[in-house]
């Protein structure tokens, strides 16, 4: 199942991300974008088990006229390497719609995000030197939907 999050998934992406990520957001940052009313999307996928739901993985956009940023996104670490990234991924875009371009920027150690962008046709557009605060750098990402 795929939703929009909202602020009742605060805790649950940012166990999210202090799991997966060397340099995770914050709560408050995650609440900040989550309470962004315009051009906000947050696509949150779980998983039923027993009688609950377990969130799974997410996505954070920012959308202005016909441009979507890909903030974030992120597949808990046990449903990693299982499709879950690649059907959020599609998702998304298809919420997109047909006439929006996609930036996006990824660790440039991040090869198998690379690869997943590369599968849905994102190029390589450019480089921001030293963007992540240790130092590493970014590659920028387009895809023209």
């Amino acid at each position: 199942m795929i939703r929009c999050a909202d602020l009742n998934d605060v805790d649950a992406i940012t166990a999210i991300e202090k799991r997966v990520f060397r340099h995770p957001w914050s709560k408050n940052q995650i609440v900040q974008e989550l309470e962004q009313e315009n051009g906000k999307k947050v696509f949150a996928e779980f998983e039923e088990k027993m009688i609950s739901y377990i969130m799974i993985s997410y996505i954070m956009i920012r959308v202005v006229n016909n441009e979507a940023q890909i903030l974030n996104i992120a597949v808990d670490l046990p449903y990693q390497h299982r499709g879950y990234g690649k059907k959020l991924l599609q998702y998304t875009l298809s919420e997109l719609g047909t006439e929006t371009d996609v930036f996006l920027e990824v660790r440039e150690s991040n090869l198998p995000a690379i690869k997943l962008y590369s599968e849905f046709n994102f190029e390589e557009i450019g480089v921001r030197e030293h963007y992540y605060s240790d130092g590493e750098d970014a590659i920028i990402m387009h895809k023209k939907q």
